[in-house]
Protein backbone atom coordinates (compact mmCIF):
# COMPACT_ATOMS: atom_id res chain seq x y z
CA UNK A 1 0.00 0.00 0.00
CA UNK A 2 1.28 3.36 -0.65
CA UNK A 3 2.08 5.78 1.91
CA UNK A 4 0.25 8.69 2.48
CA UNK A 5 2.83 10.55 5.36
CA UNK A 6 4.58 13.28 4.75
CA UNK A 7 7.96 11.56 4.76
CA UNK A 8 7.89 9.93 1.31
CA UNK A 9 7.57 13.70 -0.72
CA UNK A 10 10.41 15.00 2.04
CA UNK A 11 12.72 11.45 0.41
CA UNK A 12 12.01 11.97 -2.90
CA UNK A 13 13.36 15.93 -2.69
CA UNK A 14 16.71 14.74 -1.10
CA UNK A 15 16.78 12.49 -3.62
CA UNK A 16 16.12 15.04 -6.20
CA UNK A 17 18.79 16.93 -4.50
CA UNK A 18 21.50 14.29 -4.85
CA UNK A 19 20.63 13.18 -8.17
CA UNK A 20 21.49 16.79 -9.33
CA UNK A 21 24.71 16.92 -7.74
CA UNK A 22 25.67 13.90 -9.43
CA UNK A 23 24.58 15.67 -12.94
CA UNK A 24 26.35 18.83 -11.70
CA UNK A 25 29.85 18.96 -10.62
CA UNK A 26 30.22 22.06 -8.50
CA UNK A 27 26.41 23.13 -8.12
CA UNK A 28 26.90 24.87 -5.25
CA UNK A 29 29.58 26.87 -5.90
CA UNK A 30 27.25 27.44 -9.27
CA UNK A 31 24.29 28.54 -7.25
CA UNK A 32 26.49 30.70 -4.68
CA UNK A 33 28.02 33.10 -7.69
CA UNK A 34 25.15 33.74 -8.68
CA UNK A 35 23.99 34.54 -5.46
CA UNK A 36 27.11 36.63 -4.85
CA UNK A 37 26.41 38.08 -8.39
CA UNK A 38 22.91 39.91 -7.06
CA UNK A 39 24.17 40.64 -3.37
CA UNK A 40 27.20 42.70 -4.94
CA UNK A 41 24.25 44.85 -7.39
CA UNK A 42 20.89 44.48 -5.68
CA UNK A 43 21.42 44.02 -2.22
CA UNK A 44 18.02 44.63 -1.51
CA UNK A 45 16.23 42.74 -4.27
CA UNK A 46 12.38 42.21 -3.72
CA UNK A 47 10.93 40.24 -6.52
CA UNK A 48 12.91 37.25 -8.25
CA UNK A 49 11.39 35.13 -10.99
CA UNK A 50 12.88 31.52 -11.05
CA UNK A 51 12.10 30.38 -14.99
CA UNK A 52 11.84 26.16 -15.19
CA UNK A 53 11.97 26.43 -11.33
CA UNK A 54 11.32 22.71 -10.78
CA UNK A 55 10.91 22.05 -7.67
CA UNK A 56 12.07 25.40 -6.05
CA UNK A 57 15.70 24.00 -5.11
CA UNK A 58 17.11 27.53 -6.39
CA UNK A 59 14.32 29.21 -5.25
CA UNK A 60 14.51 27.73 -1.55
CA UNK A 61 18.68 29.52 -1.61
CA UNK A 62 17.78 32.72 -2.85
CA UNK A 63 14.34 33.11 -0.13
CA UNK A 64 17.24 31.62 2.52
CA UNK A 65 19.86 34.14 1.59
CA UNK A 66 17.61 37.25 1.08
CA UNK A 67 15.15 37.70 3.69
CA UNK A 68 13.15 40.41 2.36
CA UNK A 69 13.03 38.94 -1.03
CA UNK A 70 9.53 37.08 -2.58
CA UNK A 71 10.28 34.82 -5.26
CA UNK A 72 8.67 33.10 -8.06
CA UNK A 73 8.75 29.65 -8.63
CA UNK A 74 7.34 29.07 -12.90
CA UNK A 75 7.52 25.67 -14.34
CA UNK A 76 5.14 23.98 -16.64
CA UNK A 77 5.59 20.08 -14.91
CA UNK A 78 2.36 19.78 -12.24
CA UNK A 79 4.30 17.08 -10.40
CA UNK A 80 7.35 19.26 -9.75
CA UNK A 81 5.32 22.36 -8.77
CA UNK A 82 3.31 20.02 -6.45
CA UNK A 83 6.91 19.30 -4.83
CA UNK A 84 8.04 23.01 -4.95
CA UNK A 85 4.99 23.36 -2.91
CA UNK A 86 6.27 21.21 -0.11
CA UNK A 87 9.98 22.36 -0.62
CA UNK A 88 8.81 26.03 -0.06
CA UNK A 89 6.34 25.27 2.99
CA UNK A 90 8.02 27.17 5.25
CA UNK A 91 8.60 30.79 3.06
CA UNK A 92 4.56 31.12 2.11
CA UNK A 93 4.38 34.16 2.75
CA UNK A 94 7.24 35.19 0.41
CA UNK A 95 7.09 32.57 -2.08
CA UNK A 96 4.73 31.96 -5.01
CA UNK A 97 3.62 28.87 -7.59
CA UNK A 98 3.32 29.88 -11.12
CA UNK A 99 2.27 27.46 -13.34
CA UNK A 100 2.71 28.44 -16.96
CA UNK A 101 4.80 26.96 -20.45
CA UNK A 102 7.69 29.32 -21.59
CA UNK A 103 6.86 28.15 -25.17
CA UNK A 104 3.46 29.94 -24.78
CA UNK A 105 4.35 33.86 -26.03
CA UNK A 106 1.17 34.86 -23.11
CA UNK A 107 3.25 33.17 -20.68
CA UNK A 108 4.14 36.67 -19.03
CA UNK A 109 0.19 37.41 -18.49
CA UNK A 110 1.11 34.50 -15.60
CA UNK A 111 2.89 36.98 -13.45
CA UNK A 112 -0.06 39.77 -13.14
CA UNK A 113 1.02 43.22 -11.97
CA UNK A 114 4.56 41.27 -11.47
CA UNK A 115 7.83 43.07 -12.12
CA UNK A 116 10.63 40.95 -11.12
CA UNK A 117 14.08 42.68 -10.58
CA UNK A 118 15.94 39.18 -11.16
CA UNK A 119 15.22 36.33 -13.75
CA UNK A 120 16.86 33.14 -13.02
CA UNK A 121 16.86 29.78 -14.63
CA UNK A 122 18.83 26.72 -13.32
CA UNK A 123 19.24 23.62 -15.46
CA UNK A 124 16.24 24.16 -17.32
CA UNK A 125 16.41 25.94 -20.75
CA UNK A 126 18.00 23.11 -22.52
CA UNK A 127 14.40 21.74 -22.82
CA UNK A 128 13.64 24.87 -25.10
CA UNK A 129 14.77 25.08 -29.12
CA UNK A 130 17.07 27.89 -30.51
CA UNK A 131 13.87 29.15 -31.73
CA UNK A 132 12.38 28.88 -28.69
CA UNK A 133 14.79 30.42 -26.26
CA UNK A 134 16.02 33.42 -28.97
CA UNK A 135 12.13 34.59 -28.52
CA UNK A 136 12.19 33.49 -24.65
CA UNK A 137 15.29 36.15 -24.07
CA UNK A 138 13.03 38.86 -26.32
CA UNK A 139 9.91 38.41 -23.49
CA UNK A 140 12.88 38.31 -20.53
CA UNK A 141 14.17 41.77 -21.89
CA UNK A 142 10.80 43.10 -21.70
CA UNK A 143 9.68 41.66 -18.50
CA UNK A 144 13.10 43.42 -16.35
CA UNK A 145 13.43 46.96 -15.94
CA UNK A 146 16.37 48.68 -16.67
CA UNK A 147 19.39 47.49 -14.95
CA UNK A 148 17.67 44.31 -13.66
CA UNK A 149 19.77 40.88 -14.13
CA UNK A 150 19.14 37.16 -15.76
CA UNK A 151 21.46 34.30 -15.16
CA UNK A 152 20.74 30.64 -16.69
CA UNK A 153 22.91 28.06 -15.05
CA UNK A 154 22.70 25.23 -17.59
CA UNK A 155 24.95 22.11 -19.15
CA UNK A 156 25.48 23.42 -22.51
CA UNK A 157 26.55 22.36 -25.98
CA UNK A 158 30.67 21.64 -26.60
CA UNK A 159 29.96 20.30 -29.97
CA UNK A 160 31.59 22.94 -31.94
CA UNK A 161 34.41 24.39 -29.60
CA UNK A 162 37.18 21.92 -31.13
CA UNK A 163 38.40 18.30 -30.00
CA UNK A 164 40.27 19.25 -26.74
CA UNK A 165 37.38 20.93 -25.06
CA UNK A 166 34.96 18.44 -26.99
CA UNK A 167 37.25 15.60 -25.12
CA UNK A 168 37.92 16.63 -21.36
CA UNK A 169 33.71 17.95 -21.16
CA UNK A 170 32.87 14.27 -22.18
CA UNK A 171 35.37 12.96 -19.75
CA UNK A 172 34.12 14.81 -17.18
CA UNK A 173 30.62 13.82 -18.07
CA UNK A 174 31.57 10.34 -17.84
CA UNK A 175 32.54 10.58 -13.87
CA UNK A 176 28.82 10.83 -13.59
CA UNK A 177 27.83 7.33 -14.09
CA UNK A 178 29.79 6.05 -10.65
CA UNK A 179 27.69 8.65 -8.60
CA UNK A 180 25.13 6.68 -10.12
CA UNK A 181 26.79 3.43 -9.84
CA UNK A 182 26.77 4.16 -6.02
CA UNK A 183 22.99 4.40 -6.07
CA UNK A 184 22.33 7.68 -6.30
CA UNK A 185 18.98 7.42 -8.83
CA UNK A 186 19.71 9.01 -12.33
CA UNK A 187 16.88 10.94 -14.47
CA UNK A 188 14.59 8.17 -15.22
CA UNK A 189 15.26 6.06 -11.75
CA UNK A 190 14.09 9.26 -10.30
CA UNK A 191 10.89 9.57 -12.19
CA UNK A 192 10.05 6.03 -11.16
CA UNK A 193 10.67 6.91 -7.66
CA UNK A 194 8.23 9.32 -7.36
CA UNK A 195 5.27 7.50 -9.44
CA UNK A 196 5.73 5.19 -6.01
CA UNK A 197 3.72 7.78 -4.16
CA UNK A 198 0.59 8.28 -3.33
CA UNK A 199 -1.31 11.49 -5.57
CA UNK A 200 1.46 11.57 -7.97
CA UNK A 201 0.15 9.12 -10.84
CA UNK A 202 -2.16 11.59 -12.50
CA UNK A 203 0.27 14.55 -12.49
CA UNK A 204 3.04 12.48 -13.78
CA UNK A 205 0.79 11.16 -16.70
CA UNK A 206 -0.30 15.07 -17.10
CA UNK A 207 3.23 16.01 -17.41
CA UNK A 208 4.15 12.98 -20.16
CA UNK A 209 1.09 14.26 -22.17
CA UNK A 210 2.51 18.07 -22.03
CA UNK A 211 6.00 17.31 -22.54
CA UNK A 212 5.70 14.42 -25.38
CA UNK A 213 8.35 14.42 -27.79
CA UNK A 214 10.56 17.21 -25.97
CA UNK A 215 14.41 16.39 -26.80
CA UNK A 216 17.43 18.54 -25.27
CA UNK A 217 18.77 20.82 -27.70
CA UNK A 218 22.00 19.53 -28.50
CA UNK A 219 23.09 22.60 -30.37
CA UNK A 220 22.71 25.57 -28.00
CA UNK A 221 26.62 26.63 -27.03
CA UNK A 222 27.19 29.08 -24.64
CA UNK A 223 28.17 31.68 -27.61
CA UNK A 224 24.43 31.32 -28.83
CA UNK A 225 22.91 32.30 -25.64
CA UNK A 226 25.46 35.79 -25.30
CA UNK A 227 24.65 36.46 -28.82
CA UNK A 228 20.66 36.09 -28.14
CA UNK A 229 20.96 37.80 -24.95
CA UNK A 230 22.52 40.84 -26.75
CA UNK A 231 20.47 40.61 -29.41
CA UNK A 232 17.56 40.62 -27.41
CA UNK A 233 17.80 44.31 -25.47
CA UNK A 234 20.38 43.11 -22.86
CA UNK A 235 23.10 45.88 -22.65
CA UNK A 236 25.89 43.20 -21.77
CA UNK A 237 25.56 39.36 -21.70
CA UNK A 238 28.47 36.89 -21.32
CA UNK A 239 29.65 33.62 -19.02
CA UNK A 240 30.10 34.38 -15.53
CA UNK A 241 31.15 31.34 -14.44
CA UNK A 242 32.08 28.24 -16.04
CA UNK A 243 33.71 24.31 -15.62
CA UNK A 244 33.72 22.34 -18.82
CA UNK A 245 30.56 22.64 -20.35
CA UNK A 246 28.90 23.77 -17.46
CA UNK A 247 28.10 27.47 -17.86
CA UNK A 248 26.29 30.33 -15.81
CA UNK A 249 25.64 32.94 -18.68
CA UNK A 250 24.33 36.29 -17.74
CA UNK A 251 22.22 39.15 -19.08
CA UNK A 252 22.27 42.86 -17.53
CA UNK A 253 19.12 45.05 -18.79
Amino acid sequence: MKSRSPEPIAEIISLWERQQDAYVAHRAQRFNIMLDAISYTHPEVRLVLNIGGGLGSFSKLILQHFPNATVLTLDYDPALLKLARHNLHDYTRRSEIVEANLVDPTWPESLGRAEPEVIVSSTALHWLSSAELVALYEQLAGILPAGGLFFNADHLSHTTAGAFFHTVSAADDARQQSVFDSGVPDWADWWDELRKIDGFEHLIAERDRRFAGGTDNQDATATLHIEALRVAGFTESGTLWQYFDDYVVYGVR
